[in-house]
């Protein structure tokens, strides 16, 4: 089979990525991309290394049980071009450890010391722009009991940090992503707003949205923006 978007034209390639969450659906997605062109990955886990599989030659897999471990964060990304945070919500969310609202400080602080300033972090698409209202979606998903409110409580708290100035010492893009496990293995398209986008409510794949996060970590395209990154309009 062939990989996702691989009849179109790609774009650039970083060398090596960081992915903070890549036991996960869309961290799997990333790192079948890295292994089929080439690009190195540091696969960083909170525990149970075993589950990333297949870890070519010049890649690896860092455990690092808190977001607040500066030290094991710095070490994590020493070497990289970019760090994708792909964290969703899980059990273990509950935990301050594992939230990247609770922990920015100390991600900014390691980059800065590992000399990467590149970090693109998922979100959903029904949120608003760093600095905007809230949407009445966001929020009513936010009021949902269990996993699913915890998740939308999360990401607005990601979305809000940004809006006051976090990570403002680094080149971030936060991608208001359409994807699921159900998504279609089609390219993506990314744009600022919905105001005349070719953007539709529809997902991509985890492989296809990995693809699209890998070529905009070296594009640039989108630094210092929220774009909607979702299947085309039809």
């Amino acid at each position: 089979m062939p990989t996702p978007a691989s009849d179109h034209p790609s774009r650039p390639l970083p060398g090596h990525v960081a992915v903070i969450g890549a036991a996960g659906g869309l961290g799997q997605g990333i790192l079948k991309i890295c292994r089929a062109e080439g690009i190195g990955f540091t696969a960083i886990v909170r525990s149970r290394p075993e589950r990333i599989t297949d870890v070519p030659a010049g890649s690896r897999v860092a455990v690092v049980t808190s977001l607040a471990d500066r030290i094991a964060l710095t070490d994590a990304f020493t070497g990289t071009d970019a760090v994708l945070a792909v964290m969703g919500a899980t059990s273990t969310s509950y935990d301050r450890s594992t939230l990247l609202s609770a922990n920015i400080e100390s991600m900014e602080a390691a980059m800065a010391d590992s000399g990467v300033d590149r970090i693109l972090i998922i979100n959903t698409m029904v949120a608003a722009p760093p600095g905007s209202p809230m949407t009445r979606v966001m929020r009513f998903f936010s009021w949902m009991p269990g996993t699913i409110g915890r998740g939308a409580t999360e990401q607005q708290a990601v979305v809000d940090a940004i809006g006051n100035g976090s990570f403002s010492s680094l080149r971030w893009t936060l991608v208001r992503a359409g994807v699921n496990a159900k998504g279609k293995d089609e390219p993506p398209v990314a744009s600022r707003d919905w105001d005349g986008s070719l953007n539709s409510w529809f997902p991509v794949s985890y492989e296809a949205m990995g693809r699209w996060m890998l070529e905009e970590a070296a594009a640039n395209q989108f630094v210092y923006a929220a774009p909607l990154v979702s299947r085309r309009r039809k």
